[in-house]
């Protein structure tokens, strides 16, 4: 490739370090499927030579706290890796990973698996390498590794999280970071280690610890059952929200509810100035932490750690999204319903219900003809054939007054019988003060795949799970999946009005959450990490100054525009 022209020079690094710097190409409106998407004058960043603190992305829900940042640099809304629009530069890792991408002035932190042998069965383990990388340049400027408790490996290409999968944080001085499998620190931005503590997590379950760290202040959050011994320890190792000194690593509370470290909590601001963080209860594989429901609790302050509300689903719901939630309303999102409930922030009573099955409009695509078209006031459950609308794990996000979600989809044979989830490729808009709700059916070109395997209406794609090093990783098939069906796609982030969701499979939807109506008219680009079919990534990007920061399982890249 034609190097770009950059302020650093790439130092010698290993093989597998080697960041690749693209030449950045003109960009011009992009067509797919007959849509063509203009970016508007206000939409187009300058280049940015030098990353500077000014708008550091320090963990994994951003500086807000809530995945979303208002910005005077807007982001660069087209792109492609397989295509070589403006990437910046591209680098390889040495073994797959998902945590997130801490950003701060010209650091980036993030983790990997710790690397694998070629013949090593299962692929599976504990251990995992925090790498600081330069963000001009993509070299690696130290890494260090961060064994886990030998007994709670992980799948290296799960599609449900593994040790790495919880994302470092920074304030620019110093860096934390977490194994899923039983050990956080923290280190100086120059490597040097300050403290470390391990704990036993949570055994004999699937590996689905999808807790995304957190700090505020000196408080720094993390998810865990109690020590062997101590008398507030739950049966079958009940999980709890636990709070940190960030200089010390010294306990400071312990909220005493319990949640379920299947999904997402987010923290924010309540309206007294404090902060506070809201989790859930409830999830598959008989989880022991109950009621199922949620509970906002406070994290600074005198009563830190102490209950602010607890809300009780009066029934065996499902808590494995991210828990969102604003000064007005906290919302839950559950796979057994066919409704939001909308509580209040104030006291956690609720407020109102809104059905996603009833009185909704629907956007679809027909690509045959390559059009959209859309209907209003439909009873989804009254479509033929007869479908389920199952919200994704984790692929959720609110922006007052809109609570956005991505759809799961499929058609086939489950557990012997024929079963219709969708609609098909449909994000989901839900005005929580109007109650209009509107699907969004994507253009989702799917490539065909020399191959891929079909099997009971599901396709896998065996080429996903390899790593930069061509070892396959992948022990569960389910992990080759294209994104859309019972997987864990990355949190979505929100930059200015436009929201970014990422797609196992690699591809990456950008959307306009203000349009006036949520139909073709709020696509605003589709892009992707590579090639599909050769393509994973379970992760979330992060912002700053106006690039965008993303990974695969082989990669990590830099997004410019030009």
């Amino acid at each position: 490739m034609t190097p770009a022209k950059t302020h650093h020079a790439p130092a010698k690094l290993l093989p597998y370090d080697m960041p690749t710097i693209n030449s950045m190409k003109p960009i011009y409106p992009k067509t797919f499927f007959g849509i063509t998407f203009a970016l508007l004058g206000a939409a187009v960043a300058s280049p940015v030579n030098s990353q500077t603190a000014t708008e550091p992305w320090p963990q994994a829900s951003g500086p807000q706290l809530n995945w979303t940042i208002k910005t005077s640099n807007p982001p660069p809304l087209i792109w492609s890796v397989e295509n070589d629009k403006n990437i910046r530069w591209r680098k390889s890792l040495p073994e797959t990973g998902q945590s997130g991408i801490a950003v701060w002035g010209d650091r980036l932190f993030l983790t990997t698996m710790k690397p694998i042998d070629a013949d090593s069965k299962p692929r599976k383990g504990s251990d995992i390498v925090l790498h600081c990388i330069h963000s001009d340049t993509g070299k690696t400027l130290w890494t260090t590794n961060i064994t886990g408790d030998p007994e709670a490996k992980s799948i290296y290409a799960y599609g449900f999280s593994s040790s790495s999968s919880p994302t470092p944080i920074t304030d620019g001085e110093h860096v934390w970071c977490w194994n899923a499998s039983g050990q956080m620190g923290c280190w100086t931005v120059d490597g040097q280690k300050v403290w470390s503590r391990r704990w036993k997590p949570t055994l004999g379950r699937p590996f689905n610890k999808q807790f995304e760290p957190i700090k505020i202040g000196n408080t720094i959050l993390n998810v865990e059952p109690l020590e062997p011994g101590n008398p507030q320890r739950r049966e079958d190792a009940w999980n709890f929200l636990r709070g940190f000194d960030s200089l010390t690593g010294n306990l400071l509370w312990t909220e005493a509810q319990g949640l379920t470290h299947y999904n997402t909590p987010v923290a924010g601001r309540l309206p007294d100035g404090g902060h506070a963080i809201l989790a859930g209860r409830g999830a598959h594989h008989d989880t022991p932490e109950a009621p199922a429901g949620l509970t906002l609790t406070r994290v600074d302050g005198d009563d830190a750690g102490k209950a602010i509300w607890s809300w009780n689903a009066l029934a065996d719901g499902k808590a494995q999204v991210t828990q969102c939630w604003d000064e007005k309303y906290a919302y839950w999102l559950d796979e057994t319903r066919t409704d939001l409930v909308v509580l209040n922030t104030a006291d956690g009573s609720e407020a109102k219900r809104i059905s996603w099955t009833n009185d909704v409009s629907h956007t679809s695509y027909d690509s045959k003809n390559d059009k959209f078209s859309t209907r209003h006031h439909i009873n989804i459950g009254d479509e033929e054939p007869r479908m389920t609308v199952f919200p994704a794990w984790h692929a959720n996000i609110s922006i007052y007054p809109h609570v956005f979600f991505q759809c799961f989809h499929f058609e086939g044979k489950r557990r012997g019988k024929m079963t219709h989830i969708g609609p098909r490729h449909c994000i989901t808009r839900i005005n929580v003060e109007t109650g209009t709700v509107e699907y969004l059916e994507l253009p989702f070109p799917v490539p065909v795949v020399e191959n891929a395997i079909q099997k009971n209406g599901e396709t896998y794609y065996p080429n996903m799970t390899l790593n930069s090093r061509g070892i396959n990783v992948g022990e569960d098939k389910r992990s080759g999946r294209s994104g859309w069906w019972w997987c864990f796609n990355g949190n979505v982030i929100a930059v200015n009005q436009h929201l970014f969701f990422t797609f196992m499979s690699g591809k990456v939807q950008v959307i306009d959450g203000t349009a006036k109506h949520f139909d073709e008219n709020a696509l605003t680009a589709f892009n992707d990490l590579g090639k599909f079919g050769d393509t994973w990534s379970v992760n979330t990007p992060s912002y700053s100054n106006g690039r965008l920061y993303h990974r695969t399982m082989k990669e990590l890249i830099c997004i410019e525009q030009e």
